[in-house]
């Protein structure tokens, strides 16, 4: 097969589905259906210009079903379920050998450089693919990609039974926070999160404290915990001085990781950095830490079921309704959460 249909940005808000070339596979490559690509807030900053469009095939959250695997590939065999990591790199620097993957100089991201998965089919290396349990809807493997954000966040901050974590916005990102705290097993879980769908969504996902986000967060958070969380997690970006809250909130010699896109740039004050001890970790996407990958680990919570994503799907619109699921996607007011683009 040497072309097939995925959705290309056309101009402001406007997304048009295109024939296009698949990459030619390798021995070291599979070919895959997709099942299903969620949208992610991203492709929504794309979506309304905020930040640059790409000219491949949009789209990283995929979850998707093996069709053909090149000679050399042991990983994965057709008819596997799989989800889809979707960074591509070296494998030789110093940091895809530490499992930093991600920070590879010559690595790719499917769907900023390389055709990502709002298509019918995709070629991406074996290495991306991490198999699903045999009895889990392959469309759930788009939640691999941002749960794995989740993970990655909890375990750079070593997160234990002791701690109270507190997760900053209730987004995709921020509720996969939250399962990934539970699922690592945080000893309590405080959420911010603005609607009552997100809110109900938490605690089903873990969360022991609700809360709604503003101005008098932090005295409220104090009333639960006086000296502060021992780890913050923040997933929604300076927006709202959103920031500045987990600074001021974690208490002294705490974590902080900051997860959430910088889209509003404002002045901090990042005096509690220095007077309280504080540790501050950035935490942009995935990889590997200590001998397990972030994905791995995330696709075993979903097949067996620890984390319920499958009550978190809003809506499924198959590919040529591509325009619609990103307007779907787009009103959280109505409840969206997540919008899965099925191939």
């Amino acid at each position: 097969m040497a072309t097939c249909r995925g959705a290309f940005f056309a101009g402001p808000e406007r997304l048009e589905l295109r024939e296009f070339e698949l990459l030619p596979m390798g021995s070291s490559d599979v070919l895959l259906r997709v099942a299903a690509c969620g949208v992610c807030g991203s492709d929504l900053h794309q979506f309304h210009g905020r930040w640059p469009r790409p000219e491949v095939v949009i789209g990283h959250e995929v979850g998707a079903v093996v069709e053909q695997v090149g000679s050399e590939v042991a990983r994965v065999q057709p008819g596997d379920k799989v989800a889809v990591e979707p960074i591509l790199r070296c494998g030789e620097c110093r940091y895809c050998l530490t499992g930093r993957y991600l920070l590879c100089s010559s690595g790719q991201f499917l769907s900023v450089g390389v055709h990502g998965g709002f298509a019918e089919h995709m070629v991406v290396p074996a290495y991306c693919c991490h198999r699903l349990g045999d009895g889990t809807d392959p469309a759930l493997g788009a939640f691999g990609e941002p749960l794995s954000v989740g993970l990655h966040a909890v375990r750079i901050a070593e997160v234990n039974g002791d701690d109270t974590v507190l997760v900053l916005g209730a987004g995709t990102i921020g509720l996969m926070g939250v399962a990934a705290a539970r699922a690592m097993g945080a000893g309590s879980i405080i959420v911010t999160a603005k609607y009552p769908h997100q809110q109900q969504a938490a605690r089903r996902l873990g969360a022991d404290v609700v809360l709604q986000p503003g101005e008098g967060l932090v005295e409220e958070v104090r009333a639960i915990c006086p000296e502060g969380p021992d780890i913050v997690i923040e997933t929604v970006g300076t927006v709202g001085g959103v920031i500045q809250q987990a600074l001021q909130v974690v208490r002294k010699l705490g974590t902080v990781v900051l997860v959430g896109g910088i889209t509003d740039p404002t002045e901090l004050n990042l005096q509690p950095i220095i007077f309280n001890e504080l540790r501050v970790l950035g935490s942009p996407c995935y990889g590997q830490v200590g001998t397990k990958q972030d994905f791995e680990i995330a696709a075993q919570l979903i097949s067996d079921g620890t984390v319920d994503v499958a009550s978190l799907v809003s809506a499924r619109h198959p590919l040529d309704q591509v325009q619609q699921a990103f307007l779907a996607a787009d009103d959280k007011r109505q409840g969206a959460i997540k919008v899965l683009v099925e191939g």
